[in-house]
């Protein structure tokens, strides 16, 4: 009789958000190799949370970091389904309250992901969008209303006076 593989089906589901080593990078920024993806120098020292996510070392500095570090993520104890679940919530216009009903997590836990979320991509927006190429600038109006204080008058009538 075969035997049940029991606990694979839950060990994949919790590997598909976590990043293959190669797309990883150390976060020291006085290694030499701190920035640099695909080096080889991280290894996996232990996972956190039940295995959700793991603590990496580089060898080259021999800092530890967790691999949620730079990620809205970072410092929370909240699933990475949960999290994306609360976020694509959020950006379809739904409210705090709604996202807690349809998600199942608390109020709070889906404020704290839409402030992380969004310091997260104004972050990124502000390290992404520099010195980019323009070629046409257009300017609009700025219209405002302007109250008239004297009545008009016609020309004919004013040269007459």
């Amino acid at each position: 009789m075969p035997r049940a593989k029991t606990g694979r089906k839950k060990k994949e589901r919790l590997n598909e958000w976590q990043p293959p080593l190669e797309q990883l990078c150390c976060v020291n920024s006085e290694c030499d190799l701190a920035g640099q993806r695909g080096q080889g120098n991280l290894r996996v020292r232990k996972g956190k949370g039940s295995g959700t996510w793991r603590v990496l070392r580089c060898s080259k500095c021999r800092s530890e970091f967790s691999e949620r570090k730079g990620t809205p993520l970072w410092g929370t104890k909240m699933r990475p389904e949960l999290a994306a679940s609360i976020a694509k919530h959020l950006a379809e216009g739904c409210g705090i309250r709604k996202s807690s009903r349809l998600t199942g997590a608390s109020k709070n836990g889906v404020t704290s992901i839409a402030v992380r979320v969004g310091w997260h991509a104004h972050e990124l927006h502000d390290e992404s969008a520099q010195d980019l190429p323009v070629s046409e600038a257009q300017f609009d109006e700025k219209w405002s209303f302007v109250e008239k204080k004297q009545k008009q008058c016609d020309e004919s009538k004013a040269e007459d006076a």
